[in-house]
């Protein structure tokens, strides 16, 4: 950037044609901060200073100019053109503007496709940077004093970004995905019932208009998990899922993370089994980059609702990270030691602290209970070697453990009108499954050898929580009724005490277990998992399929070695379903399915049928499968 150097008193076109001294001179300026002119060159000289910029940074400005105008214009265009044909009305005529109208890499953000404006390629700086106070003295951390030296803005650590406001122009109402109507429906269904399952984790939002203000990724969440539980929805939870994705997807590298969007990774790795894991991964890594858990100590401090509801948050994704350690067999993400998991008892202190706060600290305590249990299996046994006997009074205290929670919540969680006694029967649910989970760690390392007498307690308690935890999905109507609603952590413990009862009936029937018992019991599920009105993408489905399968191979063959009866009920459901046209298109539509396991595809892990995934349960078929002649922990679900 130059100026142009006048001398007092001359007039500027006199010295343009002045050829006999030249008055008029063209000098590098030297600009202040506010970037206004007189320059420090032309104060210093005495002399009138007027800014000159280049002929090319004109055309550059006013280009981009009207590329944004032309572009806000189409917008508006695209806008408005909805707001007709949702009113029945004629449409406007097309734009005459060419850049608008004909260039194709102009595209309304209601075309089906979104083409981004090209940025430059490269990090972006800081020029002027405002210092948090900690950077002011000796940085606290080494990336601190690398963004001090580059002004790399990609290494400034970033806010919650919770003031952000939701585009609703790029959810599936407003591309028309799905009608406004069907929405309101899958909305109400959210709101009025799954989201009592999920702790009322999104009971902030009134209606779906609140929800789409805030977060496109909410919104595409709500309605992708409504549509799941929805029999009338089967349509719309493929479109709405894919959606869902695309805009996760989207999201992965924006550094500013709105707590709603963590809120949509959480209801999604809640109940959607295909993308749960990851969901969970990334979540909480967002959620530690902005440091969500400090929020204890504000809600402890201020009782402030707002730091309230990211610590609801943060309780969730800590749930949800220990529900798919159990089922993965793999480390948790959140460690077991955080203040805020050790001390939900003093959250339940403060005034702001409602009954939907005891719920989730309920499962907060069983959680750091059970990871306690893994991480003490995984530090003195190897899935290959028997338990030595002096674990089992670790064994012990970890039952009592369990005892303790039970007497803890059972009498204090209250009655729900819209999902009744879920809450307090759903503490005996939980507690059976501890225990399953628990005490069938006593089986590791055992082949054909029989059960040491010092571990029959604990064999006989795994076989007494398997069969409860079948027996009241039977028998309550409340556990019935929520087989629709329930996270998939839960589904997927069911179909592992399922597996785990017939695994026994060819090992110790008549002495653990009584076969006939078993195979009515699991057939009288599978009725009544084909009953729940729910969504044919739904987990229930499947599991009606592949139990009633592998009931009829233990019938028909009670010597048949265990790993061929197991596999023989997935497999149908993977034949039966996945190979059946329309519904590998439907699964593929929705980016979650799998195709058919014939002779030369593959698995995930390079595999070919031997190891095929369970598309809904998102584990390998060694979660369920038992293979002799070894008796392995990891077919409890440690892979």
């Amino acid at each position: 950037m130059c100026c142009l150097s006048q001398a007092e008193g001359m007039p500027i076109l006199l010295l343009i044609f002045h050829t006999g001294s030249l008055m008029l001179v063209q000098i590098k300026c030297l600009m202040d901060n506010n970037g206004e002119p007189p320059c420090r060159r032309c104060i210093e000289r005495g002399l009138s200073c007027v800014l000159n910029k280049s002929l090319q940074t004109l055309i550059s400005e006013r280009s981009q100019w009207k590329d944004d105008m032309h572009r806000d214009i189409s917008n508006m265009h695209g806008a408005v053109q909805d707001i007709l044909k949702r009113l029945s009305m004629p449409a406007l005529q097309p734009l005459k503007a060419p850049s608008a109208a004909e260039d194709p890499q102009e595209t309304s953000p209601y075309d089906d496709t979104v083409v981004e404006k090209v940025e430059d390629v490269g990090p972006s700086c800081d020029n002027s940077p405002k210092l948090p106070p900690q950077t002011e003295s000796l940085q606290n951390v080494p990336i601190e004093s690398l963004y001090q030296i580059t002004r790399l803005r990609s290494l400034r650590a970033e806010n919650s970004g919770d003031e952000s406001k939701a585009d609703e122009g790029s959810d599936v109402v407003s591309k028309g995905i799905i009608s406004l109507e069907d929405a309101q429906r899958l909305t109400t269904l959210y709101l009025q019932r799954l989201d009592h399952y999920a702790y009322s984790i999104a009971n902030k939002f009134k209606d779906l208009q609140s929800i789409r203000r805030r977060s496109v990724a909410l919104t595409n969440a709500i309605l992708t998990v409504a549509a799941l539980h929805d029999p009338n929805s089967n349509q719309l939870f493929g479109p709405c899922c894919r959606e869902f994705k695309r805009v996760l997807a989207e999201s992965m590298f924006v550094r500013r993370i709105d707590r709603e969007d963590l809120r949509a990774m959480c209801i999604g790795s809640y109940w959607l089994s295909d993308m749960s894991y990851t969901l969970s991964g990334h979540a909480i890594r967002r959620a530690m980059g902005i440091n969500l858990s400090s929020n204890y100590y504000r809600v402890l401090n201020d009782g402030s609702e707002d730091a309230a509801d990211c610590l609801r948050l943060w309780y969730m994704l800590y749930i949800c990270d220990q529900h798919l350690s159990i089922l993965y067999g793999r480390p948790t993400t959140i460690r077991i030691d955080d203040p805020s998991l050790q001390g939900w008892e003093r959250y339940l202190e403060v005034r702001v602290a409602v009954e939907q706060d005891r719920r989730t600290a309920s499962q907060v305590a069983l959680m750091v209970i059970m990871g306690t249990i893994r991480e003490f299996f995984d530090r003195h046994s190897r899935d290959t070697q028997t338990l030595p006997q002096n674990l089992t009074e670790h064994i012990n205290s970890f039952d009592r453990q369990i005892d303790r929670w039970v007497e803890t919540w059972y009498q204090h969680l209250k009655r729900r009108e819209d999902i009744g006694d879920w809450p307090s029967k759903g503490v005996l649910l939980h507690s059976n499954l501890a225990r399953l989970h628990l005490h069938s760690h006593i089986f590791r390392g055992l082949s054909t050898a029989p059960i040491p007498p010092y571990f029959r307690p604990s064999a006989s308690s795994a076989v007494s929580a398997a069969n409860t935890i079948v027996e009241v999905l039977l028998s309550d109507p409340d556990m019935r009724s929520g087989l629709v609603g329930m996270p998939h952590y839960l589904h997927t413990m069911i179909a592992f005490a399922c597996g785990f009862l017939l695994q026994m009936t060819t090992k110790y029937d008549g002495d653990l277990v009584q076969r006939q018992h078993v195979h009515d019991l699991i057939n009288r599920l599978v009725a009544q998992l084909r009953q729940m009105p729910t969504g044919k993408f739904h987990l229930v489905r499947f599991m009606a399929e592949g139990l009633e399968k592998m009931v009829e191979a233990s019938m028909r063959t009670p010597t048949q070695p265990a790993a061929q009866l197991f596999n023989g009920g997935f497999q149908y459901m993977n034949e039966q379903h996945y190979r059946d046209p329309a519904a590998v298109a439907q699964m593929d539509m929705m980016g979650g399915g799998a195709g058919g396991t014939g002779a030369g595809q593959h698995n995930d892990y390079g595999g070919g049928n031997d190891g095929f995934m369970i598309p809904d349960f998102g584990l390998s078929n060694s979660f369920l499968p038992f293979e002799d002649p070894v008796f392995r922990t990891s077919d409890f679900g440690y892979l």
